[in-house]
């Protein structure tokens, strides 16, 4: 990994220190099935999974700018990880989720909240397979945004065992938002 990071920080895709930390474990629990990646932006986090040899489903509204560094990324030695990531442009706000059930080896989602797709993160992930999630920091007023206290735990545990789970209180005092990092394994089936 240390070769995609001199590369990846030239073209500004090194990934977050959350997704540095377990990438390797989502990779092997992935077990050659598609990683998904959320509001995948300019795909700095699901390079780091292609180039662990993940394929990685990129979704997002806007995939102009994934889609200018992997043209750059096919002319260096990132080429063979660029070829690893598939691009879904999509509403994620607005539109149907496309994906089936137990078809996901990982899905990844830094900095982009909406619970409303957590079932569905929940019904595409295959048993054993990882969720990685991160809310944005609490920096201005993304607060607002923000989810209380417990609100991301209970909204998984029924579904998933946690590895690591980060909440940090923000905001004005007396208000209840948190930002959190969490890594689950979703649970076998009986």
């Amino acid at each position: 990994m240390k070769r995609l990071s001199s590369e990846a920080i030239r073209y500004g895709l090194q990934p977050t220190p959350l997704v540095r930390r377990f990438a390797p474990t989502i990779a092997d629990a992935a077990a050659g099935n598609p990683l998904i990646d959320v509001a995948c932006g300019s795909g700095r986090n699901a390079l780091t999974f292609a180039q662990l040899g993940c394929r990685v489903i990129c979704v997002d509204w806007d995939l102009s700018s994934l889609r200018t560094h992997i043209k750059q990324l096919r002319r260096t030695g990132l080429r063979k990880a660029s070829v690893g990531l598939s691009l879904r442009q999509l509403d994620l706000v607005n539109d149907h989720w496309p994906f089936a059930a137990c078809c996901a080896g990982g899905i990844i989602n830094v900095h982009f909240l909406l619970p409303a797709l957590f079932p569905a993160f929940t019904r595409s992930l295959s048993p054993g397979g990882y969720l990685l999630l991160e809310t944005a920091p609490g920096c201005g007023g993304n607060y607002l945004e923000l989810p209380k206290a417990g609100e991301l735990r209970s909204a998984f545990e029924p579904a998933f065992e946690f590895e690591f789970y980060q909440e940090r209180k923000v905001g004005p005092p007396g208000f209840d938002a948190v930002t959190v990092k969490l890594l689950a394994k979703k649970r076998l089936m009986d």
